[in-house]
């Protein structure tokens, strides 16, 4: 017998009704979060305003992650799923002005993963700080050092996969000399208010984070962003949670998808974006749980068909309310980190261009390495042992399968010079995107210069204005008499 989630999938597939179903879902988990414990006061603070990236997406107070010091705002939430032994910290992309505080909550919580889900830059518009160290081999240092909250962050290795980039990184208390490892999980082919292609990709992401023991509860709670933190990584932890649910029971009928999405909707708001996003979830869970099912493990997807082929609904442009806003994206890169427009105005990009960029094929990691070989990563087992500090090295067979499996795909001539092709097109990108951080940078370094100033020249133009006002004021005075 077929069970709730597979006859709901059938169910909203063939009746095309995700975009109603999805809407029922918001009006409902509005509803139960009316009430006064889900208020966002602390967010409008005035000094943590300038703290968010979108000013129509906020933490609830009660499930904020609170930094120690005298500074304790940071737009994160805690997501606590008890019934799948998971608790994630879902927080947006750090802005310059907030990495810092991003690093220290990292520390704090002493978080073991960082599942980074969204580019740098996307559409032509910033969605992140660059908040790790590139590395020498970008032309950059293997270093940062964030002198507010103490803290030294190294880059010690990388690896590049199709979808996604794994980091290791080093975070160094520069008072203390303590020293802790910390894994950057940067899946890199996702659009914004979009979904992958297809599960299988995003499956195999999951199981490498899995592997590694990062999601367990015996460690930090992992920190999952995208630009808001709540689309991209609000379907991350509600695929992850709901399949640890089927593992623990052994059984789909141990799930139902909205209720879980309702409950973590309790912990920060308008988790799931869009219909699109939705239905991927539920493709995502089904797929995940047969092969978990199966015995087979996630790590068995990518060979797989997938069994719900078939293209999504269109992309939606819009999920929150609409906000009193004609800002375009580019005029907020523009404008500097100061100038925050809401979530649902960054996304103002044509479907035309959607569609351009999908015929180009995946994007690219924002950074690939030239000449890179997944080949170096034999003989290293992706599970951590509780407590250990860097990856073991270990003969695993199961290791070096999953790295030919995104390695090689198939042995084919034509495969072989699509990839060729893609590494020509990644490093065409790279450059576009290095000339883009360049422009809007230094249109931050202008704004910033400015900023200074604007306290002196404000207070002048005032009186100008009322000098003026005056003036005309007697003029008119004089001519009516």
């Amino acid at each position: 017998m077929a069970s709730q989630t597979e006859q709901e999938f059938a169910e909203f597939d063939n009746n095309n009704v995700w975009t109603e179903v999805y809407q029922r879902l918001k009006n409902e988990a509005s509803l139960l979060t009316l009430g006064d414990e889900f208020s966002t006061k602390i967010s409008r603070d005035p000094q943590n305003r300038r703290k968010n990236r979108y000013r129509d997406v906020s933490p609830y107070d009660h499930t904020r992650v609170v930094l120690c010091g005298e500074s304790d705002y940071i737009n994160a939430s805690m997501v606590d799923v008890p019934e799948a032994d998971r608790k994630y910290i879902l927080t947006q992309g750090p802005l310059d002005q907030t990495m810092s505080d991003f690093w220290q909550m990292a520390w704090e919580q002493r978080s073991r993963a960082i599942v980074m889900l969204n580019r740098v830059v996307e559409k032509g518009a910033v969605k992140c700080a660059q908040y790790w160290p590139l590395g020498a081999e970008f032309g950059c240092e293997d270093d940062m050092f964030f002198p507010e909250c103490g803290l030294k962050v190294s880059l010690k290795g990388e690896q590049s996969f199709s979808n996604f980039t794994v980091r290791t990184l080093l975070m160094t208390h520069i008072e203390r000399g303590e020293k802790r490892e910390i894994l950057h999980f940067h899946y890199t082919t996702w659009p914004d208010f979009g979904v992958p292609s297809s599960p299988n990709a995003f499956l195999l992401f999951l199981h490498v984070i899995r592997k590694t023991g990062s999601l367990d509860i015996n460690v930090g709670p992992s920190i999952v962003h995208c630009s808001a933190g709540i689309g991209r990584s609000g379907t991350f932890c509600l695929v992850d949670s709901c399949l640890m649910i089927v593992e623990k029971k052994n059984s789909l009928q141990a799930i139902n998808v909205r209720e879980a999405l309702i409950r973590m909707r309790s912990c920060r708001m308008g988790l799931i974006q869009t219909a699109d996003q939705l239905r991927f979830s539920y493709m995502a869970i089904l797929q995940g749980a047969h092969a978990i099912l199966a015995g087979a493990g996630l790590e068995s997807v990518s060979t797989q068909p997938n069994h719900f082929e078939g293209p999504p609904p269109p992309l939606r442009s819009s999920s929150l309310h609409q906000p009193a806003t004609t800002e375009t994206p580019q005029a907020v890169a523009a404008a500097g980190p100061h100038s925050h427009t809401s979530y649902e105005n960054q996304q103002s990009v044509s479907t035309e261009d959607l569609l351009a960029e999908m015929d180009d094929g995946p994007p690219p990691p924002l950074f690939p390495k030239k000449g890179h070989d997944n080949k170096q990563l034999r003989g290293q087992v992706l599970h951590r042992q509780a407590g250990s500090s860097r990856w073991e090295d270990d003969e695993d067979e199961e290791f070096d399968t999953l790295i030919n499996k995104d390695e090689n795909g198939t042995d084919s001539e034509e495969e072989a010079k699509a990839v060729e092709l893609r590494h020509r097109i990644r490093e065409e990108r790279k450059k576009q995107t290095l000339e883009q951080l360049r422009k809007m940078k230094e249109r931050q370094r202008r704004s910033e210069r400015w900023r200074p100033y604007k306290k002196f020249y404000r207070p002048s133009i005032y009186f100008g204005l009322a000098v003026l006002v005056g003036v005309a004021g007697v003029l008119v005075y004089k001519y009516l008499m």
